[in-house]
């Protein structure tokens, strides 16, 4: 059967080139994905030697013709502060939770912060500061305002300064338009990225609570992608893509700027640099550090031209940007053919390659030739056959970049590039530990795919350990073919990794050796979890889906070869499909071992209640409580197409022994004892 496949495909080659012959006639191409010259060892960081080298290396990676339209600016003033009198408390140790963060030491910005005095929120284009404490004299302190043309991303609290994360659009205007007279129009150079924000960290000193002061406004080109502080210093990473060039004369040249209170500040070339591999997406990746309570220390800048920032991983000393890529030409396609189908193809297939390679064609027409080759002679091979020769064939195409960039006392330093088969899901997904750094990651196969017609491919889950120069040292290769990642959490040197597509596989695995990476043990059981987070040393806490219901999982890894379940708690909605902001928001868990304490948001008919649990080894997951922010209008609560979806509780948080829950409309404050309601104070 497999010979008259063959001699077929003989017979058709020619019919497939004429073919292939028309499509170029006509000018009918496909899209190649990923850069022919890619190569696959990093040669180092370079520098521009002029702004124009720069413009030029970015006009390369823009897919507009630059162009230039009228522009008019419009100007708005940023903020307006108001307040009430606010009171100093004493010098009393107050235990409070923290925003749920991956690192220890290392804050996470949100839109919800406390210093065990105060609760800061953003409330729509507003922060709100909140006396929080004693809960029953809880009341807006201040509110600080920002134009709504602006949107606020999240804050950090630390000390008396507050920072607060803004992003603006610059759009052009076409046509006249109308505005009040309290509006001043300009007409000024437009932009050179067409639609690409700023963001803006604004610096607030609370010293005086009736009257906080912005001290600091740096605006920063480009889209918010995250943003640390660690000790005094806050580390922002915004991203500018080169297709978004749009505004550029032929003889303009691009001179990144930043703006620092109004003063206009140019990034020198010394601080411009890229990487040595002609990356498919030339994306400027802008790094910020400021000093949050120095303003007379400088603001740091450095930008790297790397690829698609896409997932972004920070410890006490390093930055991680990562980004997927599918390297996949004709360039690539050789190289596949070399190192894997060549060895396994019998010679008619071979020599009808070579043929095909030796065409007056464009090479993307010879890669569709060559593909429907390898199609036919793939159809013939067995399951197993096909899915071992993909996971070579998707390691070679599937690839996650990652660039390590070093930190500390708000210097910025590029480090090291590596990469690594597959792609990886979140922040969780890496995790630095001992001079290594873990990476578990998602073989897809989409591409690979192409070669193995009505074959439906596996995915393949794995785990790598890469040193401080981002080679791999370790791995764990093709964990629960079939399945894909759904959670992963690093703790120490274990890690548990929770897959799914019927049955939800908890793994656990040693990661004592880094050059030797073991799976200890694996449990089955249904659902899956998609957050992770520890309980102790030997117990994990899982929050996921059971089918249609939230689920909340208590681990018991005390025998690694042998986890269990050791509690579970389901929450079934009547209105059809449960679900949890803390499923994909991590900073909407709240857990306190010592106060034996777990707080999920929960969606539930209308709106997301706080479900308040106690948690612990001897007796489980036990529902302590159900807290819920009701709206005014009675008749509101039980119509689920116009209830106000702002009494929907997005963070949770304790000072002593008062829970705090917030809404975008409240904040309610209930005794941990029995949670009996204390106060409540409307936002809105």
């Amino acid at each position: 059967m497999r010979n008259q496949k063959l001699k077929l495909s003989g017979i058709a080659l020619a019919g497939i080139i004429v073919l292939v012959s028309f499509v170029y006639a006509i000018n009918i191409q496909p899209v190649v994905i990923g850069d022919p010259n890619w190569i696959d060892s990093f040669n180092g960081l370079r520098n521009f030697e002029s702004y124009k080298e720069l413009t030029d290396f970015l006009r390369s990676g823009s897919g507009y013709h630059f162009s230039y339209y009228p522009w008019r600016s419009v100007e708005f003033e940023l903020l307006d502060i108001s307040s009430v009198d606010a009171t100093n408390s004493g010098g009393k140790v107050v235990d409070y939770s923290n925003t749920n963060v991956q690192v220890t030491g290392v804050d996470e910005p949100d839109i919800v912060k406390t210093d065990g005095k105060y609760l800061y929120i953003v409330s729509g284009n507003r922060i709100l500061i909140v006396k929080a404490t004693p809960a029953e004299d809880a009341a807006i302190e201040c509110e600080i305002k920002i134009n709504e043309s602006f949107s606020i991303l999240n804050i950090f609290i630390s000390g008396s300064r507050l920072v607060v994360f803004v992003q603006d659009y610059n759009y052009p205007i076409y046509d006249p338009l109308i505005f009040n007279s309290e509006v001043k129009i300009e007409t000024t150079m437009p932009p050179h990225w067409y639609s690409s924000p700023d963001t803006h960290i604004l610096i607030y000193e609370l010293d005086d609570m009736e009257n906080p002061e912005l001290v600091k406004d740096v605006s920063v080109p480009g889209t918010f992608t995250g943003a640390r502080l660690i000790d005094d210093f806050v580390y922002l990473v915004t991203v500018q893509y080169s297709w978004e060039i749009y505004f550029l004369n032929e003889n303009e040249t691009i001179v990144p700027k930043i703006t620092i209170n109004d003063e206009i500040k140019e990034i020198p070339l010394s601080d411009i640099s890229y990487v040595g591999i002609p990356e498919a997406g030339k994306t400027l990746t802008n790094i910020v550090s400021i000093n949050v309570h120095d303003d007379t220390q400088d603001v740091t800048v450095k930008i790297f031209i790397l690829g698609n920032s896409q997932v972004l991983y920070v410890t006490k000393n390093n930055i991680y940007v990562t980004y997927s890529t599918y390297n996949y030409n004709f360039d690539s396609l050789q190289k596949i053919l070399e190192e894997i189908l060549i060895p396994i193809l019998p010679e008619s297939i071979k020599s009808e390659i070579e043929i095909v390679k030796t065409l007056s064609l464009e090479d993307y027409q010879k890669q569709t030739v060559i593909e429907w080759l390898l199609q036919n002679y793939t159809s013939s091979m067995s399951e197993e056959e096909k899915n071992s020769t993909a996971r070579e064939i998707n390691r070679r195409i599937e690839k996650t970049v990652i660039h390590r960039i070093s930190i500390g006392d708000g210097k910025i330093e590029y480090a090291a590039q590596g990469e690594i088969p597959g792609q990886v899901s979140n922040q969780f997904s890496l995790s630095e530990y001992n001079g290594y750094l873990r990476i578990s990651s998602i073989l897809e196969g989409n591409i690979a795919s192409g070669y193995f017609s009505g074959s439906q491919l596996q995915p393949q889950n794995n785990i790598y350990v890469l040193d401080m120069d981002l080679k791999i040292v370790g791995s764990v290769e093709g964990l629960a073919p079939g399945e894909r990642i759904y959670a992963t959490r690093f703790i120490e040197d274990k890690c548990y990794l929770v897959t799914f597509r019927q049955v939800d596989p908890f793994f656990v695995i040693d990661l004592s050796d880094p050059t030797s990476p073991k799976v200890l043990g694996e449990l089955k059981i249904p659902g899956y979890s998609t957050y992770l987070h520890p309980y102790d040393d030997e117990h994990i806490i899982g929050i996921g889906m059971d089918g249609d219901k939230v689920k909340i999982s208590l681990f018991d890894v005390t025998d690694m070869s042998n986890p269990i379940e050791l509690s579970k708690y389901e929450i079934s909605n009547e209105y059809g499909w449960g679900s949890s902001s803390a499923l994909y928001e991590h900073k909407a868990f709240l857990f306190d071992k010592e106060k034996n304490l777990l707080v999920v948001p929960v969606w539930v008919n209308t709106k997301e209640s706080a479900y308040v649990f106690n948690i612990s080894i001897e007796d489980g997951i036990e529902l302590r409580g159900i807290i819920s922010h009701d709206s005014v209008k009675e008749e509101q609560q039980e119509d689920y197409y116009n209830y106000d979806y702002g009494y929907s509780i997005k963070r949770t948080l304790y000072i002593d022994n008062v829970l705090y829950t917030i809404s975008d409309n409240m904040v309610k404050m209930n005794s941990l004892d029995d949670l009996s309601e204390i106060n409540s104070v409307i936002l809105v």
